[in-house]
C-alpha cells in the first residue's frame, strides 16, 4: 500500500508482527538495483530486517532475566528498532525512540500509532549524544545503530547505561575495520587492522575492544554475548558489569595478533603494550593488528536462550537466523580467529577436505574444533598451523 507523507511517497511493510510506514522502496534503488537508504530523507534499510530480528531475540532474552527494562533507540530513522522492541518484546516498561530529524520524528509518531504502542513509548526529537548524556544511568538497553561508524556515540551511551544493562552496537564502516583503509581505522578506533583471510573477525574484535576501552573510563566492563558479521555490517551485544576490578579483567584479554603472510602462522600477545614478534619461525616478517578483544565473542547459554525464543517467533528470515545463532553457539568458547580450508589447502598444495571430516579428525586428535559463522569455509581450532599442515597432508 502506498501513502503520501508530505512530499515523500511511502509504503507499509511488515517486519515480525510490526507494521512500518517507510519511504517507498523502489524510489531509493540504485542503478545496480540495490537499496541506497542515504538517498531518502528518512533512513530505513530493508536489508537490516535480519539484524532487527536478532536484536528482538537478544532483548527478549535479557528481559526474561530482568523485567521492567527501559530501552533507548537514539538513532531511530523511521523507528523500526524501537517500535519493534515495544511491539514484540515482553517485559519492557519504557522504550525511548529518538531522532534528530524532524521529518523522521513525524514518521516515527505515525508508526507508533500504527502499532498501538504509545503507552510504553516516549518520543524524542534530539541530538543522540545530548539525549544519552541527559539520561545518565537511565537505560537498561541502548541500541546504537548509526549510518557508518558508531564511535562518536559510544561514550555517551556508556553514561546512559544502568549497572546491569546491555549495549548493542552496529558498525557499517567494515572496510576500515577489516584492513582496507588502515589509517581510517587507526584514527577512529585507535587500532591497526590487518588484511588476512580472517579480516572480518579482526574487525569485529577491534570494534569490541574499542567499546570496552571507552567503557573502561566509566568503570564499566563490557562482556560480549554475541557478535556477528553479516552482509555490510558488524553487530555486537555487550553486557554491562560495573567496577574497576571487572574492567581490569576485561583489559587483560585485550591484545594483538601477529600474522605471517609467508606461512600463515598467527601469534597472540595479551596486554595493552606487549612485546610483539618481529620475525616468524619460518623467517618471514610478522604483521601486527590491535589492540583488540581476544576473549570470547559468544556466550553459549545466552545464544541457546535466543534460539529458544526464535521458536516462538514467525520471522520471515527464521531459517537463516537459526543457522547464524547455531553457528555462533558452536564457536562459543573457542580460540580467537579462524582458519580457512582453501587457504591451508593452497599452502599445502592439497585438495580442501570436507569441513565436517576435518572437524571430526581434529576432535579425535584431542583439539577443539568447530565451524564459524564468519565464513562457510572457515573453522576454529586450537591446533597450530604446523599441526594443521600435517593433518591436511595426511587427509
Amino acid at each position: 500500500m502506498l501513502v503520501l507523507f508530505g512530499i515523500m511517497r511511502t509504503q507499509i511493510v511488515t517486519e515480525g508482527c510490526t507494521k512500518l510506514e517507510v519511504p517507498e522502496l523502489k524510489s531509493f534503488r540504485t542503478l545496480a538495483g540495490d537499496y541506497a537508504p542515504s538517498l531518502t530523507s528518512v533512513f530505513y534499510n530493508p536489508h537490516m530486517e535480519f539484524s532487527r530480528d536478532i536484536s528482538v531475540l537478544a532483548l527478549q532474552t535479557l528481559a526474561n532475566e530482568h523485567r521492567g527494562l527501559v530501552v533507548c533507540d537514539p538513532l531511530a530513522g523511521v523507528g523500526a528498532r524501537g517500535i519493534r522492541y515495544a511491539k514484540e518484546v515482553s517485559g519492557l516498561s519504557k522504550v525511548v525512540i529518538n531522532d534528530l530529524s524532524s521529518v523522521s520524528f513525524e514518521l516515527i509518531k505515525r508508526n507508533v500509532n500504527l502499532n498501538d504502542v504509545s503507552p510504553i513509548v516516549e518520543l524524542k526529537n534530539s541530538d543522540a549524544n545530548v539525549l544519552l548524556l541527559e539520561n545518565a544511568h537511565e537505560f537498561d538497553f541502548v541500541d546504537l545503530d548509526p549510518f557508518g561508524s558508531p564511535v562518536k556515540f559510544v561514550d555517551s551511551a556508556c553514561v546512559a547505561l544502568k549497572r546491569r544493562g546491555m549495549l548493542a552496537v552496529t558498525a557499517t564502516d567494515t572496510a576500515p575495520l577489516s584492513g582496507v583503509h588502515v589509517r581510517a581505522c587507526m584514527r577512529k578506533y585507535g587500532a591497526r587492522p590487518l588484511k588476512t583471510e580472517y579480516h572480518h573477525e579482526i574487525g569485529i574484535r577491534i570494534l569490541t575492544g574499542f567499546c570496552q576501552r571507552v567503557a573502561g573510563k566509566h568503570e564499566l566492563a563490557l562482556v560480549p554475548v554475541l557478535a556477528h558479521a553479516t552482509l555490510h555490517y558488524f553487530r555486537i551485544y555487550l553486557l554491562v558489569r560495573r567496577g574497576a576490578r571487572n574492567v581490569d579483567e576485561i583489559f587483560k584479554q585485550q591484545g594483538y595478533v601477529s600474522h605471517c603472510h609467508d606461512c600463515g602462522r598467527r601469534v597472540f600477545a595479551y596486554g595493552m603494550v606487549p612485546e610483539l614478534e618481529k620475525t616468524c619461525t619460518c623467517g618471514g616478517r610478522m604483521f601486527h593488528a590491535g589492540p583488540m578483544w581476544l576473549g570470547s565473542l559468544m556466550n553459549r547459554a545466552f545464544l541457546h536462550d535466543m534460539i529458544a525464543e526464535i521458536g516462538r517467533k514467525n520471522f520471515r528470515l527464521k531459517r537463516e537466523e537459526v543457522k547464524l545463532l547455531g553457528r555462533c553457539a558452536d564457536e562459543a568458547g573457542g580460540p580467537p580467529l579462524f582458519y580457512d580450508v582453501h587457504e591451508i589447502a593452497r599452502r599445502t598444495r592439497s585438495q580442501p577436505p570436507k569441513l565436517d571430516d576435518l572437524i571430526s579428525r581434529l576432535r579425535k586428535l584431542g583439539y577443539s574444533a568447530s565451524r564459524t559463522h564468519f565464513s562457510d569455509t572457515g573453522f576454529k581450532t586450537d591446533a597450530s598451523m604446523d599441526e594443521l599442515v600435517k593433518i591436511f597432508k595426511d587427509l
